[in-house]
């Protein structure tokens, strides 16, 4: 009991030095800011989206498809694409395939990684070599070529590719946990639990894991930035989320050709700078959370 209310009081006291030296970050700040909007983006998309992403506009006559026209020109924030589609309106859907990609992905390899990293470090032996030399193999293909092969084999959908991500990013999440757990089981608080014949998976799940907990943050903040990169690049090949359904990825696809390019830029800026925002936001909060975590740091 005395050494449940002391994990209780620990936890509140670092949840609260946490958010101070969180808040002392401001780039992790306007990082959190800009998600938390774009969230609210996807969530509220049919009722932020001045038309419907998948249909294409037409002239007053009805007859006439308005397409590749400017934001003057056709009435639209954006304007429209080579199918008289609107751009802002299918910018503002793709938010919301792009940031369920990363959060579902980062949901998988996160669970998948903190089950084999914690049997690997806690049991040792034969178990951790077999594991480990599972991670090495997977660890050995570069991610984005074996991504593309499970997808081209696959027929390409939006829960394959979360599937798919999730499932060969979950190597450094394995390590990284069975490297905190050698460390953790060491302790005194643990040693007792043992002494005291508690089971394997109350210790793991009650003593372990709480306290690799933090750094499992922000390990998981940074690989939704990667899932989301590799979501944009799978669909930008054509191998990942297929058209009409948009995404920012084959959104890009859709403009990559001279006209659109040097022409159309309405087309394929807003896509990509919607990538490169929400990225570097990730990444900003990532930092921010190491920093905030770090036990090190002084108020």
């Amino acid at each position: 009991m005395q050494n449940k209310v002391y994990l209780a009081r620990r936890r509140n006291i670092f949840k609260t030095d946490e958010w101070k030296r969180f808040s002392k970050n401001k780039l992790a700040l306007v990082g959190l800011v800009i998600i938390m909007l774009m969230v609210m983006t996807a969530v509220l998309a049919p009722v932020i989206a001045q038309n419907d992403p998948f249909i294409s506009l037409r002239a007053s006559t009805g007859n006439k498809i308005i397409k590749n026209t400017s934001p003057e020109k056709s009435g639209t924030i954006l304007g429209t694409d080579y199918l008289g589609r609107d751009v802002f309106s299918r910018t503002v859907y793709a938010a919301r395939i792009s940031l369920s990609v990363g959060l579902v992905a980062v949901s998988i390899s996160t669970i998948v990684g903190i089950l084999l990293g914690s049997l690997a470090g806690y049991f040792g032996g034969l178990l951790d070599s077999v594991i480990m030399r599972i991670v090495d193999i997977v660890y050995c293909f570069p991610v984005m070529f074996l991504v593309m092969i499970i997808a081209a084999i696959l027929k390409p959908s939006i829960w394959n590719i979360m599937i798919i991500i999730g499932l060969v990013n979950w190597t450094g999440t394995a390590r990284f946990v069975r490297g905190e757990i050698l460390r953790v089981r060491e302790l005194d608080y643990v040693q007792a639990a043992i002494s005291m014949g508690a089971s394997h998976s109350r210790i793991i799940l009650s003593h372990v894991i709480p306290n690799i907990i933090a750094p499992i943050i922000v390990e998981a903040t940074l690989q939704m930035a990667r899932a989301i990169l590799t979501e944009a690049a799978l669909s930008y090949l054509g191998v990942g989320v297929q058209v009409p359904i948009p995404s920012w990825g084959n959104m890009l696809n859709e403009s990559n050709n001279l006209a659109a390019l040097t022409l159309y830029a309405w087309q394929w800026v807003p896509p990509g700078l919607c990538i490169l925002i929400v990225v570097l936001s990730i990444n900003f909060i990532g930092d921010g959370l190491r920093d905030a975590f770090d036990a090190r740091q002084k108020k």
